[in-house]
């Protein structure tokens, strides 16, 4: 294919490599097709889906992806008769040259494994023919390895800083012992980067299994175990744990490992991948990276760098059991496959990909440093990997959360962190149970779960749900512990049962952490009295504003179109209820009512009724309150949260809003300028109504200075001025990067099943 002058010089050194066949990328695209630069493509592609969770409820917008993806491959030069070419081959490897991490990020980025599928879709459903991408990256220098007399993996497992009390591995231990048959096993627990290196050079391990945080995974949860100012070891030295959470999007991709001087340390994947080649005098042959978000740099590097000849990673987060279960099966393949590791990641991704929640199999990805074997891309159908476990009882692998508030179990949210059953030697017509009781006093909540062991594994951490009838549950006004037992029967015969300490939070307490602070929509209530109430009081506000005695609230109804008149009859509507709030409610500022917790994450939130009981609230309770208002109304509100704030806003159209949705229109670019950083999780958006990063920062202002999010400083209502400095202040709240936390999308929430929680208040 020939080259133009105005080719992409890093897409045209990269190829795609099927069997018999390599097809160049660069080249000059077919007419009517426009030209994509690698680099522009990488960043819109990483936070569309970054942002996925969002668009992937709405079918439009799934849809179209397949023909998006179609368009930025064909923009890359590639031609129907490629994609067919494509979707035909069992297996591709993307080939990339190496030279330095500052060189070629854009392909290393680009998440070639989801376009790539998404673009042959329509082919390969002719003949429901299988998918499986792989990634070649070609270090200047080639990688060397040779197997030993008797192979080696080195299992580390990383929770420094206290995450260890937190967070188990040996469940992970015992399948690794399982799998690796005769290979030894060594293990290396929370070490430094300065142990990591020197364990590497002395054992030169075959294997080696990396099992832990991302850094910036590792740090948020440290901020929930460690005081505030309790230091970490960043690339550029000792810094307090805020200080450098506060910009999130520098904290590099990589691991956290224990900190010579301090309880941890941040360590990029650079740094990363030269302890695992012990400064050049060592490669494995696979590094497994069983860490959210590995992925784009630290799997990638570690095969770049000559750590490894191959590596494996994944793109965001994925369950653990389904990662620890992913692997096993790599680790069980590879003696079959004669230490071919393509077709072993081949066949346990075949046999992963079928599990119940395996929704991101296209996110785990496979870096080879050379060709491993060139019969991985020429041989047959593989058959999916499975366990032997002819000697293993069925077993059960259950973490439980360690505290529970009663909107989890309002909004069907988990009590386990995960709850896995395998079948082990039971035979497929065996029966299994669980049973799962939560005690609540004089009453007990319960779950049950009887089901034939006709799969290897029974994924339950979505299912395990118990009733909401409990008196006490609903009537805490201070934590309490509980007990949660669970139990694992097979055929009848209990094989297993287990008590975990559990905290019941109150009803109307809050946590603002990377788990809980998804919830907060439960706590915007349109149908508490008050919120009704003053509606009815805004009433003549917006005749008098709307300059129309027969003027009301309909919400959308009033701007059919998005013309800017008929936008500002919605905006006279949101300034009605303002104006109702501000001189008939007259409210007052005062401190958040005491939560007996240690954690700063927690709060306890007030209802519109008792704002108005005491005719004062905190920040976040003004912001809830006005948000409840916009509901009712039929106009979509959002909640603004900073770091140590809180607003509301509201969207001037429902078109605005799909648009976001959809990740598109006014905001997407603003994003995807900011998609572009260090960190691969920093802007990765876990659900559909919340986000937060850089990158949804940039697409808030972009919204906001496209006049589509009006953002409303509520706590203004305390100081008595008008709407209009209110809505001034609310963008000067937002003015700053670095305070961004996250943006909550309420009328998105509830399509998810997130609904006000059942503590209405009795009219005032």
């Amino acid at each position: 294919m020939s080259k133009t002058a105005g080719t992409d010089p890093v897409l045209a050194r990269i190829s795609l490599v099927i069997p018999g066949r390599t097809i160049a990328l660069g080249g000059k695209p077919e007419d009517g097709v426009a030209a994509c630069r690698l680099d522009t493509e990488a960043v819109r592609w990483t936070y569309v889906l970054r942002a996925r969770e969002r668009w992937l409820g709405s079918g439009d917008a799934s849809a179209g992806r397949e023909e998006q993806a179609t368009r930025t491959l064909k923009g890359f030069g590639l031609r129907d008769a490629d994609l067919v070419a494509l979707a035909r081959a069992p297996r591709v490897v993307v080939r990339m040259p190496y030279a330095s991490e500052r060189e070629g990020w854009q392909g290393r980025i680009f998440p070639w494994e989801y376009l790539l599928a998404k673009a042959t879709r329509r082919y390969r459903n002719v003949d429901s023919r299988h998918f499986t991408v792989m990634r070649e990256v070609v270090p200047q220098a080639p990688a060397r390895w040779r197997k030993s007399g008797q192979p080696s993996l080195l299992y580390v497992h990383s929770a420094p800083g206290g995450l260890r009390q937190v967070w188990d591995f040996s469940a992970e231990m015992k399948r690794l012992r399982r799998a690796l048959g005769g290979i030894q096993l060594i293990e290396l627990k929370d070490p430094s980067w300065q142990q990591l290196h020197d364990v590497v050079k002395q054992r030169k391990p075959d294997l080696i299994h990396l099992s832990g945080f991302d850094n910036l995974a590792g740090l948020k949860a440290l901020r929930d175990l460690v005081p505030d100012g309790e230091p970490v070891e960043a690339e550029f030295g000792p810094m307090r744990l805020d200080d450098v959470l506060a910009k999130q999007a520098s904290v590099p991709d990589g691991m956290l490992l224990a900190g010579e001087t301090s309880g941890a340390a941040v360590i990029g994947a650079q740094r990363l991948a030269e302890a695992l080649n012990a400064g050049g005098e060592h490669c494995a042959y696979f590094v497994a990276v069983s860490i959210d978000n590995s992925a784009a740099r630290t799997a990638a590097l570690i095969a770049a760098e000559r750590a490894a000849l191959s590596a494996v990673g994944f793109q965001d987060a994925v369950e653990n059991q389904l990662a620890d279960f992913f692997f096993e099966l790599v680790y069980s393949q590879l003696d079959q496959a004669v230490w071919n590791l393509p077709l072993a990641f081949e066949s346990a991704w075949l046999r992963a990909r079928k599990e119940p929640n395996a929704t991101r199999a296209t996110g785990v990805t496979l870096w080879m440093g050379a060709p491993l074997n060139e019969a991985a891309f020429t041989r047959g159908e593989p058959a999916a990997a499975e366990l032997r476990d002819a000697d293993t009882p069925p077993r059960l692998l259950a973490v439980p959360e360690v505290e529970l508030n009663y909107s989890v179990l309002h909004n069907n949210g988990r009590l386990f962190r995960q709850i896995v059953v395998e079948r082990g030697s039971a035979k497929p017509d065996d029966w299994l149970s669980v049973d799962v009781e939560l005690q609540l006093g004089p009453e007990q909540a319960s779950y049950r779960k009887r089901f034939a062991a006709g799969a290897t594994r029974f994924d339950l951490t979505s299912e395990v749900h118990v009733p909401l009838t409990a008196a006490l549950m609903r009537s805490l006004q201070e934590a309490v512990n509980s007990t949660l037992m669970v139990q694992l029967s097979h055929n009848d015969k209990v094989l297993t049962r287990d008590s975990h300490r559990l905290r019941l939070l109150p009803v109307d307490q809050w946590r603002d952490n990377e788990k809980d602070g998804q919830w907060l929509p439960s706590f915007v209530l349109p149908r508490d009295p008050a919120v009704v109430g003053a509606v009815e009081l805004a009433q003549r506000y917006v005749r008098i504003l709307r300059d129309n005695p027969a003027a009301g609230f309909e919400g959308y109804q009033a701007a059919p179109t998005t013309e800017e008149e008929q936008l500002r009859e919605v905006d006279l509507q949101v300034q009605a209820i303002w104006s109702a709030l501000l001189h008939e409610w007259q409210l007052g500022y005062i401190n958040p009512p005491p939560s007996y917790s240690s954690k700063l994450d927690s709060q306890r939130l007030r209802t519109p009724s008792a704002i108005l009981g005491a005719r004062s609230g905190t920040c976040i309770d003004l912001a809830l309150l006005f948000a409840a208002c916009l509901e009712l109304i039929d106009v979509y509100p959002v909640i603004f949260l900073l770091n140590g704030h809180a607003l509301p806003g509201y969207w001037r159209h429902d078109s605005f809003q799909a648009d976001y949705l959809a990740v598109s229109g006014e905001g997407a670019q603003g994003a995807i300028a900011g998609a572009a950083d260090l960190n691969s999780s920093a802007s990765l958006q876990r659900f559909a109504w919340q986000a937060m990063g850089n990158a949804p920062y940039r697409e808030v202002r972009q919204l906001i200075r496209a006049r589509r999010l009006v953002p409303i400083e509520t706590v203004r209502l305390t100081e008595h001025c008008g709407f209009v400095e209110a809505v001034e202040s609310g963008i000067d709240a937002l003015s700053e990067a670095d305070d961004f936390h996250s943006v909550l999308d309420i009328v998105t929430a509830r399509m998810n099943g997130i609904t006000p929680l059942p503590i209405v208040g009795e009219r005032p």
